[in-house]
């Protein structure tokens, strides 16, 4: 059973990371265009704290989400990612309250916790980088132009 489990884990870890970037790059969608408008207050904690960034910041979340769709810089994509939601917490969520729940920060949390396990692991079979590297086989760059 172990043996199964670990032989789809590089399957999940790709599914994970292209749903991951696809509703991360929601929230720089709405901070640079206005799309996809918040419908109602959370809980009474009002915005979430992505949403309370500079308009910048949105551009970073959708080409940081397009990489990390792409599987393409993938760990460097998502560490910046996991930066970009640790900023949200700490600029936005602790000013309400330290305790993620009560400041309506447990989407940043969730997300800064899963782009760095991201960022640590890869991006799994179904990347850009996990292409490349089959392509370059095991001795890179070299062993193509030798």
């Amino acid at each position: 059973m172990k043996q199964t489990l670990d032989s789809w884990e590089p399957y999940a870890r790709s599914i994970l990371r292209i749903i991951l970037a696809f509703v991360f790059s929601l929230h720089g969608y709405r901070l640079v265009y206005g799309m996809f408008p918040q419908l109602a207050r959370r809980g009474g904690v009002g915005r979430m704290p992505l949403d309370g960034l500079p308009q910048f910041t949105g551009y970073i979340a959708i080409v940081g989400g397009a990489l990390l769709f792409l599987g393409l810089w993938t760990q460097v994509a998502a560490l910046v990612l996991a930066l970009q939601s640790l900023a949200a917490y700490f600029a936005v969520a602790v000013s309400r309250s330290p305790v993620p729940l009560r400041a309506g920060a447990k989407e940043v949390v969730l997300y800064f916790l899963v782009f760095l396990y991201v960022a640590a692991v890869g991006g799994g079979i179904w990347s850009l980088d996990f292409a490349i590297q089959k392509w370059r086989g095991p001795m890179g760059f070299l062993r193509r132009h030798s």
